[in-house]
């Protein structure tokens, strides 16, 4: 007898209706499957001849063909086609959608940049890219999905006490069933909710409950990258991918982690205790799909059973809601989302190509130096034993001559006819090859192989017309990183806290305890008080200094609160952001190069001829920069550049709406020129006379110095001719017996002597007196017939009253 079902009559009606649900999830899937049935057994061929596990025809008919490819043209064509598409990261390059001055949008096209580069980093993006350029080129379809992955950290009480206010952070939502706590998805707490975490504010009631249970809050947040497989991945019925209803991933969790990974109550409702028992005693892995249904805009993960294990609402709020980029489909048929596998288009001539080596091989095995002779010929066979060089005896020699010699008597196996067999084999060979480089659209240049004899414009030709299907498949990878670019530009806003993208870009959201505190102007003086005037103008210039920061300060304030508020508005986002991906190929980048190096030379030749209309007027400023601005454009130039460009346009149309200066007649240039000309004149004299005034002065200076050394060396033979003469003196008074007394040196030196120095002193000085004031007497100007200045004169004064 069978145990009663612990469930409640509610539960079970809940978890039948549950159970319904995933049923018909299941269906909707096995019918998606079936409806690219066809595709799918393609692809499967392809990656079974792709790896060398088998071929696409089996070839019964002869044992020794085997059923590999012995040419794997398909291995040698994806990995030619694959680092041609993708060889290089993609590069975000967010800017504001229109040049207006829109200093916010500028800032946030900043911090969405920098923040996808870093996501980006280390080329994890190219990589999940290079996966998906393999799946489309193999299989037919490439599929890149976005996760976004964070930590939640709990808040204990202390570190609450001292932690500022920051506001209420985003809701954290992930889409990967792996049973962490990055996840929604591993919470118990029921199914399509979403928790939503934050820091108490101070004041706010909560206090005791904090320092009780503190308080969660996201962190390490973060956005993956998954190349999914093409047999992991279905779709509803569209016709284009915009439409379509609902995708599907496969998934695979072990059973270990079923109660952290996904909603055990849920489960619970839908199944029984007999069932509970077998799914918590099986040791196979749990596996089903995760199902993105747009209408709803819920998320399903319902194993294989039939069983909806959680359900999520809306996890990532993408405005197209799936979490992918438009697939890579090399082979598109407009109203046709199934896609074509390519293998499949030219595997029969693959098939010939690898049945043409199987034969070289075989024919080749054959080619053996081998043939017969007459069985008693005893030397003949001692003949072929022999090895090189050696020479063995022959008996009846003059028979052999007579009946033709050697050659008579051997029959060699017919090398020449396989010879010719080979050569044409390899003729076939060369033109199968050739049938699926024209079908698959793999020109010879970009497989790297030329003629020698080929000149360099032959080879640029083939290089531009030989590569143009190469070059859509290229746009199709831009165009995919580009989806995934604009899709983390919706997320990295809804999904990060500020704090992290502060953090991550360096660029500044949240102001500081400083920008939130205002600027005091400086104390008043008191009431009646008169300052001094070098205080008062010190005290006004710290009032306008204050004043100027403050209103620094508040621009600064509303500029982050404009930042905060476009950052939480997706639409206004989208409206005033641009975001795009640069080129995924090398080539396009050294192709980039040369296109620059073209600018520049353009651009010297059109200024070199543009510059003198300009400068004479014929041509207005404002219409050469809007010329040269306009073919710029032309070039893929970076953002600074085209920055700077339009800054020369505004700064010339501006310039251009000024009023102009009118031009002076010609009597106004005349009197400008003679003014100009007794200016300098002027100048000239003025100059003339500094430089005078400079002379004398070290005239005045040398003489000074001059009289000074005459000074000491008339004292320094003075003291001398004291000290021979004292001297002399106490000799003498020594001879006679006297005792000398000491030498007394006057040290003013003789008075006769300072008294006549004192007198050239005197004379001199009125010399210098007369002689300046010559050179600082009224001068004159004498003019010759032309009248050009030829010398000057002293004004006496009564020719200076004269002119009075």
């Amino acid at each position: 007898m069978a145990k009663a079902d612990k469930r409640t009559p509610d539960q079970q009606k809940q978890g039948k209706a549950l159970r319904d649900e995933g049923a018909k999830w299941l269906n909707r899937v096995e019918a998606a499957g079936k409806l690219e049935k066809q595709w799918l057994d393609d692809a499967e061929k392809a990656v079974k001849a792709f790896t060398g596990e088998t071929s696409s025809r089996d070839y019964t008919t002869s044992t020794s063909l085997g059923t590999t490819y012995d040419f794997n043209i398909l291995y040698a064509n994806v990995e030619t086609i694959v680092p041609a598409v993708i060889n290089s990261p993609p590069a975000p390059d967010v800017r504001r959608r229109f040049a207006d001055e829109d200093p916010a949008g500028k800032d946030v096209a900043e911090i969405i940049e920098r923040s996808i580069k870093v996501q980006v980093d280390d080329s994890k993006l190219q990589v999940e890219l290079e996966g998906q350029a393999q799946d489309a080129f193999l299989a037919g379809r490439g599929v890149v999905r976005l996760r976004f992955k964070s930590d939640i950290e709990k808040d204990t009480a202390d570190e609450l006490a001292g932690a500022p206010d920051t506001g209420t952070m985003s809701s954290v939502n992930d889409d990967e069933p792996d049973g962490s706590r990055q996840s929604d998805y591993g919470s118990s707490g029921g199914a399509g909710t979403d928790r939503s975490v934050g820091g108490a504010s101070p004041g706010d009631g909560t206090d005791a409950g904090v320092a009780a249970m503190g308080t969660e809050r996201i962190a390490n947040e973060q956005i993956t990258f998954e190349a999914i497989s093409w047999r992991d991945f279905r779709h509803g019925p569209a016709k284009r991918w915009s439409d379509c209803p609902w995708l599907s991933f496969r998934f695979v969790v072990s059973r270990e982690n079923e109660d952290t990974a996904f909603d055990s109550a849920m489960i619970g409702m839908q199944t029984s205790d007999q069932e509970k028992k077998a799914r918590g005693e099986s040791d196979n892995d749990l596996t089903g799909w995760e199902i993105w249904c747009k209408t709803s805009r819920k998320v399903y993960f319902v194993d294989d059973t039939g069983v909806i294990l959680k359900t999520v609402d809306d996890p990532l709020g993408l405005t197209n809601f799936f979490p992918i980029a438009t697939p890579v489909q090399p082979i598109e048929l407009t109203g046709r989302l199934m896609p074509v596998n390519p293998f499949s288009i030219y595997s029969k001539l693959a098939d010939e190509l690898d049945l043409t080596t199987k034969r070289i091989n075989i024919i080749t095995n054959h080619m053996k130096v081998k043939g017969w002779y007459s069985g008693d010929a005893g030397d003949i066979g001692n003949m072929l034993a022999a090895d090189d060089t050696e020479f063995v005896p022959i008996g009846n020699a003059e028979i052999w001559a007579a009946n033709g010699g050697l050659a008579g008597a051997v029959a060699f196996w017919p090398v020449e006819k396989f010879i010719l067999v080979l050569r044409e084999l390899y003729n076939a060979r060369e033109q199968t090859k050739q049938a699926i480089y024209e079908i698959t659209g793999i020109s010879d240049i970009v497989r790297g192989a030329s003629k020698s004899n080929e000149t360099l414009g032959a080879q640029q030709i083939k290089t531009q017309w030989g590569s143009l299907r190469i070059q859509k498949m290229q746009r199709m990878m831009e165009r995919g990183a580009r989806d995934l670019f604009v899709m983390m530009s919706e997320i990295i806003p809804a999904k990060f806290s500020h704090e992290t993208l502060q953090q991550m870009t360096g660029v500044q959201i949240i102001p500081t305890q400083q920008d939130l505190t205002p600027i005091q102007p400086p104390p008043p003086p008191p009431q009646g008080a008169q300052l001094p005037p070098d205080q008062m103008q010190q005290y006004q210039q710290a009032a306008q200094a204050a004043q100027v920061a403050e209103k620094a300060r508040q621009a600064k304030l509303a500029q982050m609160q404009s930042v905060q508020q476009l950052l939480t508005q997706k639409l206004s986002t989208m409206y005033r952001i641009d975001v795009e991906s640069d080129s995924t190929v090398k080539a396009d980048l050294s192709r980039q190069k040369a296109e620059a190096a073209e600018f520049l030379q353009g651009a010297g030749a059109y200024w070199a001829a543009v510059g003198p209309m300009v400068q004479s007027g014929e041509l207005p400023k404002e219409v050469a920069v809007e010329i040269f601005a306009a073919n710029s454009r032309l070039f893929n130039l970076g953002k600074s550049v085209e920055d700077v460009l339009e800054k020369m346009v505004t700064d010339a149309k501006a310039k251009a709406a000024q009023p102009e200066t009118p031009k002076p007649s010609p009597e106004q240039q005349k009197a400008e020129a003679e003014a100009k000309t007794r200016e300098a004149d002027a100048a000239a004299k003025a100059a003339e006379f500094k430089s005078k005034q400079e002379a004398s002065a070290q005239d005045m200076q040398f003489a000074r110095e001059q009289h000074d050394m005459t000074m000491k060396e008339k004292q320094f033979d003075l003291r001398t001719k004291q000290i021979a003469a004292a001297t002399d003196q106490n000799q003498v008074l020594a001879a006679n017996g006297i005792v000398p007394p000491p030498i007394q040196i006057d040290p003013i030196g003789g008075e006769a002597v300072l008294k006549e120095l004192a007198a050239q002193r005197q004379m001199f000085g009125q010399f210098m007196i007369e002689v300046t004031k010559a050179l600082t007497a009224p001068k004159r100007i004498i003019k010759d017939q032309q009248g050009r200045p030829s010398g000057v004169e002293t004004v006496q004064p009564q020719q200076q009253q004269g002119m009075q």
